[in-house]
């Protein structure tokens, strides 16, 4: 986990040396908290919500409100305890800011994200998905009508695509259902369709997670007795992009 404050201090050592891996120490609670409220990200960090590979979630506050924090970490993994080398800030705060131009894109096209805040070096703020607690994961929520979730997360991939957005590692793990709504989380994966110089070189590329997305959500919805097909639905999603936009 990579704090602004350590980016900063390592800026020297890695000058002519751009995303080389560095031998890193792990980073406290209180260092993640002290340089999201040097950047204005938050004003309080209350606990953690989450670990991933390349990052940990935060619960943060805002003048009283709750924010989701996301930050990006040199050390590579909190499963290899014993690794001191992990990647260069540089890195990290490229892939801060293309997860959150992602969500912002995927936002401003009316996909349900969580509202994206602000952002600074390796990390950034959104919405919080809960109340009193975190809102449940796919696969830990209990669905009372799990065949209009089942729509919900179709539409999703959907929506992404008309938004030149393949996710790319959709599954049980990153899709939260809050009030009755699914919503799509963590996009370090996602595949960007939006240029036209290499639309159809990325889409044909893309076309092997699109459908992996959709399977994934086959398997998914299978435990709740939903049955989905995501081979129907991939030629249907690949044949309208295709005729449109390729």
């Amino acid at each position: 986990m990579a704090s602004a404050r350590s980016f900063w201090k390592r800026k020297e050592l890695l000058a002519g040396r751009r995303s080389r891996y560095v031998e890193v120490q792990e980073v406290s609670l209180d260092s993640v908290a002290a340089d999201a409220v040097d950047n204005g990200l938050v004003d309080e960090v209350v606990a953690v919500l989450g670990t991933g590979k390349e990052a940990n979630v935060y619960l943060g506050l805002w003048k009283g409100s709750p924010l989701a924090l996301k930050v990006y970490r040199l050390h590579s993994t909190p499963h290899r305890k014993k690794a001191k080398i992990g990647y260069a800030p540089d890195m990290m705060g490229a892939m801060a800011a293309r997860e959150f131009t992602t969500l912002d894109k995927a936002y401003r096209a009316g996909v349900p994200v969580p509202t994206p805040a602000r952002r600074a070096d390796n990390m950034f703020t959104m919405r919080f998905l809960g109340e009193d607690e975190k809102a449940p994961l796919l696969k830990e929520a209990v669905l009372d009508e799990p065949e209009q979730v089942a729509e919900q997360a179709i539409a999703i991939v959907e929506k992404l695509l008309r938004a030149f957005i393949i996710h790319g590692d959709l599954s049980e793990y990153n899709l939260v259902y809050h009030d009755g709504r699914l919503f799509v989380i963590d996009f370090p994966q996602a595949v960007d369709l939006s240029s036209r110089v290499d639309r159809s070189a990325k889409f044909e590329s893309g076309k092997d997670l699109l459908l992996r997305d959709l399977r994934n959500l086959e398997r998914c919805f299978s435990r709740f007795g939903v049955e989905l097909d995501p081979e129907g639905e991939y030629n249907r999603l690949s044949s309208w992009f295709e005729s449109e936009y390729v």
